[in-house]
């Protein structure tokens, strides 16, 4: 019964005494003695005996001396066994179809699973090591020493660039003060990274010459730099279907709770201990492998089904010759090794102007002008004065937010605060409207015709006073008012949104990392809400990016109306301002509860969120899709549409190439998954039925 209980709930021998102490004196005046060492000797031999037994040792005529390298370890009977559950012609398959018969592991290291400078492998060398899970002491032992000076493998895979993505905490943690007084600061395991079950003598070496895939895990992978994530991404690696490369995690967050006791036990019984949970691990797996793989087909072939037809009405909307040159450098990229040096068909490069370089070359115009002209109307330019216009314009907005925040009565010291800037800000709007008559002479007289009146003389607040930017002013007045100004802030306006969205890209990728810190790490009160104040800051600066934007696209509209450019710089709803991770929000159907996302709808959020932005939700409900599989992204990562009909220059558009690249591998990892489900039904078949005729034997 113990051990059962130790496996399923990782409860320790300790409190398992003293339950049964207090089950018989609940009181403890009269405590019955301990008999936690003979509880612990019976234990240890009970885990060796069933070891034996159930790996069919026991019932061999060599004997326990007998057994074999990994030979008690439960193997996972989807993955591919030669001469077990392999077809004898499986090496000469088709290329396409070779990804089936190859096998996905991952590797990751624990440093939950501790082990202090506590007795001697002499002294305590374990009953079974070598014979499941864990690799022979001494055989590894002498391997890690001779290869201590060979850097041949770190080398390939430093050159891979992966360890320089992301400071690995716990990797350097186990290098320092913390690792003192440890005999090993961890384990290091490889999983199938199909069923999650633990391969026996799961740390080898890799031969020189073998060809791997190296890949960053789907979760793990925002946590990485974006430049070439690409190369280490599951959902563009070909062959590997809809895998995530999670499973290490999910091992070991059932295994952290073994921490305290591993800790102090001896070298030999830390590994038999971690030995016999990772075989009950397996078990489950084993048990339950035919409903995993049912479940998990049923989902898969729906979602196959609408992925390939999403990606043929992408493509049946684009000319022929063009998806041919385009699978060509999917096709060529896919087959390049790790590190690829092929064209990166998936990264996009921006080619849109900053504020800072739209005032450069509005500087360097008005240089020219100059130049030629001999002399200046005013020691401001006319660009400088448009900027300085759009300041205001900004100032005015900043101070709105600022007294918008403010609560109904608010302090004397916040009132002074308000009026100072209100007095700042209306000294800055004097001097513009001065130089409003050099650049803009046509306004006065434009502004009386319409009867209106300077509202700055009649004591309105600052940040209500009209500027009479040129786009203010009608379309027809616009050339008498302004001249060429217009154009001016066209330009700023236009540099000003792409400004904004990467603005409203910075704080969303920022406020993603918060969140899930925050779900991670923080518990308690005190600490969630300083940290609640911190990513409210952070969404006050997504609202100021996105009212930006806003403002701006509304003025080039009124400059340079209706026309093509709406196609890049589009409304910016709500709704579209999330994470490239963020899936589209989900809202449940009427009726019963579905299996996968084709039982949800694309919608808006149920409830109101606040000032109608929700950057990033805290929490993923059950059924929220999180990753790139079931994801469409928002408008404001796909800035740069182009019309095919309208003549332009369709090999120059970089986002919609790589759009249909991440639609067409979305859609082959969806196929890949189907066959790669109906193989492993088929290898687990297979291999019990090899299992039966072993166990008859």
């Amino acid at each position: 019964m113990f051990h059962l209980l130790s496996l399923v709930s990782k409860t320790t021998t300790y409190n398992f005494c003293r339950m049964l102490e207090r089950m018989s004196d609940n009181t403890g005046l009269n405590t019955p003695p301990s008999h936690r060492a003979a509880l612990m000797h019976m234990l240890i031999q009970w885990r060796h005996l069933q070891l034996l037994k159930r790996g069919g040792q026991a019932h061999d005529v060599t004997g326990p001396e007998g057994t074999k390298p990994g030979k008690l370890a439960v193997l996972c009977p989807s993955c591919p066994w030669p001469g077990i559950n392999l077809p004898s012609d499986w090496d000469q398959a088709p290329p396409p179809l070779k990804f089936l018969y190859l096998l996905l592991i991952c590797i990751d290291a624990n440093f939950c699973l501790k082990n202090q400078t506590v007795s001697s492998y002499s002294r305590d060398p374990g009953l079974g090591i070598g014979w499941s899970y864990f690799t022979a002491h001494e055989p590894y032992e002498d391997y890690v020493q001779s290869r201590a000076m060979d850097a041949d493998i770190g080398s390939y895979f430093l050159s891979f660039k992966i360890s320089t993505c992301v400071e690995f905490s716990a990797v350097t943690k186990s290098n320092t003060k913390f690792s003192k007084g440890l005999r090993y600061t961890g384990v290091v395991a490889v999983s199938c990274g199909r069923s999650e079950m633990v391969l026996p003598m799961c740390v080898r070496n890799m031969d020189k010459g073998e060809r791997i895939t190296p890949l960053v895990p789907k979760f793990h992978e925002p946590g990485h730099k974006a430049e070439e994530h690409e190369q280490f991404s599951f959902n563009l690696a070909e062959g590997v279907g809809l895998s995530d490369g999670e499973c290490p995690e999910q091992i070991w967050a059932s295994h952290n709770a073994l921490g305290n006791s591993t800790k102090t036990a001896g070298p030999g019984m830390w590994q038999d201990l971690i030995d016999d949970h990772l075989g009950f691990w397996n078990w489950v797996k084993y048990c339950c492998m035919g409903l995993t793989l049912w479940k998990c087909y049923k989902v898969a072939i729906m979602e196959r089904n609408r992925q390939e037809e999403a990606h043929q009405g992408f493509t049946r909307s684009l000319p022929p010759y063009m998806v041919s040159e385009w699978d060509d450098l999917c096709v060529a990229w896919e087959a390049d090794k790790v590190p690829k040096m092929v064209l990166n068909p998936f990264c996009v490069q921006s080619d849109a102007l900053t504020e800072d370089e739209v005032h450069k070359e509005l500087a360097e115009e008005e240089e020219a002008r100059r130049t030629s002209r001999g002399r200046a109307v005013h020691d401001m330019s006319p660009s400088v004065f448009m900027v300085f216009g759009l300041v205001l314009e900004e100032s005015q907005r900043k101070l709105c937010l600022e007294i918008k925040k403010l609560k109904a009565n608010p302090t004397a010291h916040q009132d002074a605060h308000i009026a100072e800037q209100r007095s700042l800000l209306q000294a800055k709007i004097k001097k513009f409207e001065e130089l409003c008559a050099t650049y803009m002479p046509g306004l006065l007289q434009f502004v009386s015709k319409t009867q209106e009146v300077d509202h700055s003389s009649l004591g309105t607040v600052a940040e209500e006073v009209q500027l009479w930017l040129p786009s203010s002013i009608p379309a027809d007045r616009r050339g008498q008012v302004c001249g060429s100004l217009s154009d001016m802030e066209e330009r700023l306006h236009t540099a000003q949104c792409h400004d904004a969205l990467n603005s409203v890209h910075h704080i969303l990728h920022l406020k993603m990392r918060m969140v899930k810190y925050k779900n991670k790490k923080v518990r308690g009160q005190w600490d969630g809400t300083r940290s609640r104040v911190g990513i409210n800051a952070i969404h006050e600066r997504a609202l100021a990016a996105a009212l930006k934007y806003r403002m701006a696209r509304e003025a080039k509209l009124q400059l340079s109306g209706p026309g093509d450019w709406e196609r890049t710089l589009c409304r910016l709803e709500d709704n579209d301002i999330r994470s490239y991770q963020d899936p589209d929000r989900l809202r449940k159907r009427s009726g019963r509860q579905g299996t996968n996302e084709d039982s949800w709808d694309l919608g808006s959020t149920p409830e109101p969120v606040e000032h109608g932005i929700d950057l990033y939700q805290d929490a993923c409900k059950k059924q929220d899709g999180t990753g790139q599989t079931w994801r469409t992204l928002s408008w404001i990562w796909i800035t740069m549409r182009i019309n095919l009909e309208d003549g332009a220059d369709e090999h120059n558009d970089e986002v919609l190439h790589s759009e249909w690249y991440c639609s067409r591998a979305r859609a082959h990892r969806a196929h890949e998954e189907v066959l790669l489900l109906r193989e492993e039904m088929r290898r687990t078949l297979k291999f019990l039925e090899w299992r039966g005729e072993w166990w008859r034997e």
